[in-house]
């Protein structure tokens, strides 16, 4: 089978560590841990199940949607990965090993889209010069997400948990800072719940300067005062139900 090629430039450097964290060339690793971790969140943003592969018990005939293309115990990975660089320049190769469906080509699809348009991929994402990405060209644009592929597709089956997931998240392009520098102070969820547990804020800049700020919620409660804060503070932001809109007939 053919491989589909999805063309990026990098806007800061993509960090992709070796087993010293030090970072010598692009990792097809780094970058295949960091796609799938949208993935599950974007999985999770449709209604569906997806695990945690570093705790999970999916397995070769019970398996998440995330784990049916990324693979997991006993079921390999759908397709083989490599990363070609030219500068500032990287080619995401995909090879198919085993038919993928339109429908995972068009969750895939979308989970890149999220990362260029509104997010950041690799390694140090939660430091702020690192991961933003500009999508050139891609071999897999044409296919999108509809309710219909969804609802035929979607199981809901294998070991799950319930974050991230994109309906939790808000995004906030070309932010002004002066506005959102008190949030993680007056939603304190958002540094992490307990010693070991990871933020759950991201703000990234380019230039030196403020170019994007996104976090998750981990439940409704904690994301309507997110909601409250940036109402108050008159932000304009996108939450993650806005960039899911589905149309029942797309194609």
């Amino acid at each position: 089978m053919h491989s589909k090629i999805v063309e990026i430039e990098e806007l800061t450097k993509i960090h992709t560590g070796d087993a010293k964290r030090d970072h010598v060339k692009l990792r097809e690793t780094g970058i295949l841990g960091s796609l799938r971790w949208w993935y599950e969140a974007v999985i999770r943003g449709y209604g569906d199940t997806a695990c945690d592969p570093t705790n999970t018990e999916c397995n070769e005939n019970d398996h998440c949607d995330a784990c049916e293309l990324f693979g997991c115990t006993g079921w390999s990975r759908k397709f083989r990965f490599e990363i070609e660089e030219v500068e500032k320049t990287k080619r995401l190769k995909f090879y198919p090993l085993r038919n993928i469906a339109n429908v995972e080509w068009a969750l895939l699809n979308k989970t890149l889209n999220i990362i260029a348009d509104y997010g950041a991929i690799g390694g140090k994402i939660a430091e702020g010069n690192y991961g933003l990405i500009e999508i050139i060209s891609s071999d897999i644009e044409k296919y999108k997400v509809n309710k219909k592929i969804l609802r035929e597709y979607l199981k809901n089956k294998g070991s799950s948990v319930d974050i991230p997931d994109i309906k939790n998240f808000f995004f906030i392009n070309k932010p002004d800072y002066g506005k959102i520098k008190d949030l993680k102070e007056k939603c304190k969820f958002l540094k992490g719940k307990g010693p070991g547990k990871a933020k759950t804020y991201f703000c990234k800049t380019k230039d030196e300067k403020p170019y994007r700020y996104f976090a998750y919620a981990e439940n409704p409660n904690e994301f309507q005062r997110i909601k409250e804060f940036l109402d108050e503070q008159n932000v304009k932001y996108l939450d993650g139900n806005a960039i899911l809109e589905l149309k029942e007939d797309d194609k």
